[in-house]
Parts: C-alpha cells; structure tokens; sequence
C-alpha cells in the first residue's frame, strides 16, 4: 500500500459513520434504472452489488453514471465558435512543446508507412471542432536514492521500434548543438521534487510529461476512444500506455544509440520501493487528464475563467492556468509536428488583486434539468475544454467534491429535492464554515 492510500486510510479511520467499500469494478450500463428523472439504481460488474440512493454523485475520472443516466456529455474539443472561445479548437503550429524547427525529425519509416505514435488524420481548420483527446500517462514516483529504489520495469510488451520517433528527437537535440555529449533527462521528461509542494522529503519526484520536450512520456494518440469506450476498451488503452511510459524508460536504459550521458542520468533514479509494492511499485491509476464532460444550460468556458471575477454562486476556488498537453501528432511534408498543447494564464481582470485564482459556480455540478435530478459531477463537470484545462487539478476536484456533497445532504434534509433546486447559499454557508474559501483574496467581492 502507497503512502497516499494509507494517508487517506487513515483520515477516514476518524469517521466512523463512513463505509469504504473497493474494489467494485465498473457500473454494467445496462443496469442503471431510472424514474422520471431521477437514477434508482446502478449494479457495479465485480460484485454484482445493487446500488440505490436518493442522490448519487459521480465523482470519477470517466462520468459513467452521466454516460448512462444519458445525461448530456461531450468530449474533445469544441470549436472557437461554439463558446466564443479564443483558444478553442484546432490550434495553430507552435514551436511549443514541439520539435525544433530548425531540425526538423522525419515522421516516415525506410518503407515509407508512419513512425508509431505519429497519425494520419489530416486536421481540420485551425480553431474547428474535432473529437480528439489531450494525451494521458502514468505519473510514476521515483526517487534518486539508491536505497530506496526499486528498479524501472520493462514491459511485456516491449519493442525498442516503436521509440524511434524518440531517437530521432534526441539526435536532432545532439544535431542542434546544445547538447554535444548527450541532454540530462528532464531535456525529455519532467521531475519534479514533491518537495516543491511542501513534502519534506527531498529526495523523491514526480516523473511526468514534459512541456518542454516534443518526445516524453505523454503517450500522445493512445487517449483516444477511452471517454466514450468499453471497458475491455478502456483497460487495452491503460495497457497501451502503460507500455509507452515503461517501454520509453527503458528504451533510454538500454538502447546503445542513446547517449552514454543521458542513459547515466535516467539510472540515476528508480520507482520508489515504499509504493505500491502489489504493482511492482508503479502507479496502478492511468492519468486521465480529460475524458467526458457534461453538459448543461451553464456551461464553464474560457470566458468565465478570470482572475478577479466576482460571482454571487461560487462553491470553489480553481488556481491553475490553462494546462492542454499534446493532443495529436501529425504530419508536415515528411516531419512530424505536434499539435494541440497550452500552457498559459488565464484572463485577468483590470487591477485584480486574485492572483491565478478564479471562482467556479454551483451549476457545474449540475446535469439538465429535464434529464437527471439527483447526480452531481464535481470530476468530469460542466466546462468547455478549454475551461477544463484550467479546472481539472486535482485539489480542484476535492473542493468541488465537498460542495457537491454539501449539495447531496441539503437535497436529502430538505425531503429529497432536486440537486438544481438546492439553496446555494445554505451550501456556501456550509463550505466557509469548513474554511473553504469562495473568493481570493479574502473580503474583494465585498
């Protein structure tokens, strides 16, 4: 067990009215029952287990209780039109998160077929719609003390083939000149100390996808068909990933074309040996960045991401910038170019004192009125991409999950009212009595 599952083990150890129950499996979509608007119940595959309740919340990467209650939902990408979105849609070519310009990396294999991981589809119009995906991975947590380490895996299905678009990339890296003798790792990848954040260990990171590298472990194309998929197809995608991240590791660990300097550097480090040791100390969670997202009447979008906005139906507090990684990669000519990544600040008001901190209303939460009645989404809510690329961190997520089960107590004490129907200001009431703060700085939408 990972010393996140045990700290939160042990937070709840402290509510004794509260039952964990694991290990269900996914809802069988067949199941779930409805009257009028409202969900009766769901069965979950594992365990054959019924589940009735008069407000459900949904609060999982995926939304399934929204895809099966057949609440509205979308996924991918809206275009610029549809919500008046500047950053919407197709993005222009960026040299960001990108190939170098200058070295530009061949997308074709000798036979003439595409490298893997690069794709065919032909894009449509810079800023129009499409159904495409930000990349998912597997955040792995490793640590650069010998003692503690545990090794990096290879995977069952390992071909050191499909990481030649990653070699190109590091001899174009070479090519440039900045890195004569070989580029240290976090050139291809992200670590980032857990001490950054306030752990007092010094020595453990967060290895993830790098904004500043055109090959890392963002497994780019893998992430399409996984929203709206199967589970026998969500579990092939996670696999697949899983092979990507792994297979990337060690085809820097074990490839001779590597450089002797950057293959040193990634030995470096090993998965932490104190987590989850039943998975060979790698994360079982795939990062989901972005799957479905419901849609209401209200939806969040781009516009209503601002710093020093004030709104009388706040329940949380998002402070993140906008956060697309790659979507597609694709061909230009015979290169290879990605497509899709932001990475940028939200608007600001005139003389906004709030910082990167924007409020988030009740209504994303909610799904149509005339469609379901009692299930809140606090994970995969209401928002536009472009919106959700700021919304989608995590502790954004624990701040929408404790309103909306604010939400879920008021509607059963109030004789198991409508969701929609809720007082939001006996929720916002509740929420500052947690502490939780609905406006930044404290007191400026006096």
């Amino acid at each position: 067990m990972n010393i996140g599952t045990r700290s939160f083990l042990d937070i709840l150890s402290k509510h004794s009215n509260i039952e964990l129950i694991t290990k269900t499996g996914p809802f069988i979509g067949e199941s779930l029952e409805m009257n009028g608007t409202r969900i009766v119940q769901v069965t979950t595959a594992n365990d054959h287990r019924t589940w009735k309740a008069s407000v459900f919340i949904d609060a999982s990467y995926e939304g399934d209780l929204v895809r099966y209650s057949h609440a509205s939902y979308t996924w991918g990408r809206e275009s610029r039109q549809q919500y008046d979105e500047p950053y919407a849609g197709v993005r222009p070519y960026d040299t960001f998160d990108n190939f170098l310009p200058d070295y530009p990396v061949n997308a074709t294999l000798n036979n003439g077929s595409l490298a893997p991981f690069v794709s065919p589809e032909k894009l449509g119009p810079v800023g129009s719609a499409d159904l495409n995906l930000q990349s998912y991975t597997y955040r792995l947590c490793v640590t650069s003390t010998k003692e503690k380490q545990a090794p990096f895996i290879k995977p069952t299905n390992y071909d050191p083939n499909n990481f030649i678009l990653l070699q190109r990339y590091i001899n174009s890296l070479i090519a440039s000149g900045n890195y004569s003798s070989g580029m240290p790792i976090t050139a291809l990848l992200q670590l980032r100390a857990y001490s950054e954040r306030g752990c007092p260990t010094t020595d453990v990171y967060d290895l993830n996808g790098s904004f500043y590298s055109a090959v890392t472990t963002d497994a780019v194309g893998l992430s399409n068909g996984y929203a709206n998929g199967t589970d026998e197809d969500r579990h092939r995608i996670a696999q697949e990933i899983s092979d990507y991240v792994l297979g990337y590791l060690w085809y820097i660990l074990t490839s001779p074309d590597v450089p002797e300097y950057t293959r040193n550097d990634l030995q470096g480090y090993g998965l932490c040996n104190d987590q989850w040791p039943e998975n060979k100390h790698m994360t079982p969670q795939l990062y989901v960045r972005e799957a479905l997202r419901l849609v209401n009447e209200n939806v969040f979008t781009q516009n209503h991401v601002v710093s020093g906005l004030c709104r009388n139906d706040t329940i949380a507090l998002g402070s993140f910038g906008h956060d697309v990684h790659m979507v597609t990669r694709i061909v230009n000519g015979s290169y290879a170019i990605n497509e899709g990544p932001i990475g940028t600040g939200i608007f600001t008001l005139n003389n906004s004192k709030s910082r990167q901190a924007f409020e988030i209303p009740a209504s994303v939460l909610f799904p149509k009125r005339d469609e379901v009645t009692n299930l809140l989404v606090p994970v995969c809510h209401a928002a536009s991409h472009i919106a959700y690329a700021a919304t989608r961190m995590e502790p954004t997520f624990m701040l929408l999950g404790g309103a909306a089960g604010h939400f879920a107590a008021y509607s059963i004490l109030h004789g198991h009212i409508d969701v929609q129907a809720v007082n939001v200001r006996d929720v916002q009431q509740a929420l500052t009595r947690d502490g939780i703060l609905l406006h930044y700085p404290p007191g400026h939408c006096d």
